[in-house]
Formats: C-alpha cells, sequence, structure tokens
C-alpha cells in the first residue's frame, strides 16, 4: 500500500515526538496505526529512521524519495541547519548502504540529497551568529511548551563560553523563547504591552533581560530571565 503525504506528515511529527521523548515508540506506533491507517512496520521504520537521521547514523530501513524530502523539511525547520548536517550525514550513508547492496544507482534520493546540501550551504555561509540565534529563538516558539521545558530542564544552567573578537555566552534560545511565551506580551516591569510587534511574524517585540548579568556569574535560566520592553531594558542596565 502506497503511503500518503497526509500519513507522511503524520510520520513525522510523531517520530519527532518519540524522539523527543514525549511519547513512547509503542505509542507512536499505535498512533500512526489507529488513527492514520499506516501498518505497524512502516510505523515502526519511520520512527526508527527519524531517530538515525537525528543522530547522523546510517539507516537501512528505505522509505521514499518524497518521504525523505518532507522528512528533512521538517528537521530543517525544528533543529536548524545543525540537525540539518546530522540527517543529510545518515542519507549519505543510506545511500551508500543501499547502492552497495542493490548494485542500483538511488537517483531520486541523491537528488534529495543534494537539494538539503545546497541550502545547508547557503544557510552556513550567510548566517551570522546572532541570526542563528534569533532562529533558534524562533524554532523553540514553535515547538509545544513541554518539549521546550523539557529541554531547559536537562540543559546546564552554566551557559558555555564562546569566543569571537570579544567574549561571549551561547545563550540557551529555549530560555528565551519560554520567557517570551510566559509575559505573553507584557513587560514584567512596566506592566503594559510590548510597545510593538515583530515585522517578521507578528509576535510582541519584547527582550530577555538577565536579573544577574551572565558575565557577573547570574544563571542562564527561567528563575534568572524576564521580558522586558525596550525602555524598561535599557532602564535595567543604565538607569
Amino acid at each position: 500500500m502506497d503511503i500518503t503525504e497526509l500519513q507522511v506528515a503524520a510520520a513525522s511529527k510523531v517520530a519527532s515526538r518519540v524522539y523527543a521523548g514525549l511519547i513512547t515508540r509503542n505509542e507512536g506506533i499505535a498512533i500512526l496505526v489507529e488513527g492514520h491507517g499506516i501498518n505497524s512496520a512502516s510505523a515502526s521504520d519511520f520512527i526508527a529512521d527519524y531517530k538515525y537521521l537525528m543522530n547522523g547514523k546510517e539507516l537501512k530501513r528505505t522509505m521514499s524519495a518524497p518521504a525523505m524530502n518532507y522528512f528533512l523539511e521538517q528537521i530543517l525547520v525544528e533543529h536548524g541547519a545543525k540537525g540539518l548536517a546530522q540527517a543529510l550525514m545518515s542519507l549519505r550513508l543510506h545511500i551508500e548502504y543501499y547502492e552497495g547492496q542493490s548494485e542500483t544507482n538511488m537517483l531520486k534520493m541523491r537528488d534529495v540529497a543534494e537539494k538539503f546540501k545546497t541550502i545547508l550551504l547557503e544557510q552556513q555561509s550567510t548566517s551570522t551568529p546572532e541570526q542563528a540565534f534569533d532562529e533558534a529563538v524562533s524554532r523553540a516558539l514553535r515547538d509545544p511548551q513541554e518539549r521546550r521545558l523539557q529541554r531547559i530542564a536537562e540543559a546546564d544552567k552554566v551557559p558555555q563560553v564562546v569566543q569571537s573578537q570579544a567574549t561571549g555566552f551561547a545563550r540557551n534560545p529555549d530560555i528565551v523563547a519560554e520567557t517570551l511565551y510566559r509575559a505573553a506580551g507584557i513587560c514584567h516591569k512596566c506592566k503594559r504591552n510590548a510597545p510593538f510587534k515583530r515585522a517578521k511574524d507578528g509576535t510582541p517585540y519584547l527582550e530577555v533581560h538577565h536579573k544577574v548579568q551572565l558575565v557577573h556569574g547570574g544563571e542562564d535560566s527561567l528563575e534568572n530571565a524576564m521580558a522586558l520592553c525596550p525602555n524598561c531594558h535599557r532602564e535595567a542596565h543604565y538607569g
């Protein structure tokens, strides 16, 4: 039985939830079988393939080129360039394995790999650290709150130090996203609505401030973060 586009979309979503630990593998299989009409073997393969893609490991169970294309699109949306790079490594290993076993060329799958290789190279060549962080915050805001909170619970509260021309900190985008989500467009200090909305997505513009600054040893944690309007944020630093 051919897998439909809607079934592929459902498989990608469920596999992502299994990978994130939000549901078990067996629960994911049951959802796909009972709710979307996918047979249990295919459901199991989709979930396993997603895990291999995310870990950059060789996957041996094949899927159609359109399904692979959809999975990579969603990985890029949810996990950015880093996740896509891992998935492409897995796909290349899969192509080499499958072509070696069957003595055939996976031309359609190679086309998918080339398409996303180009996308990855473009993102890596044009993205600044600030842009990459903003993109990571946007992805974190699109995630379900339960997934974001799970990552926060597992993350190190002491931020990693990164070196450029000046010393900075690798902030946790989930902390920024969750702080903005909880603020719901209201400044923590003056209690007023955000002064304007972002042109790119219409969300209220607030800035995340650390009560104890990171440079002074403050934690990158929800307890140490608040969402402020630009005026209150400047006052907190310079007022």
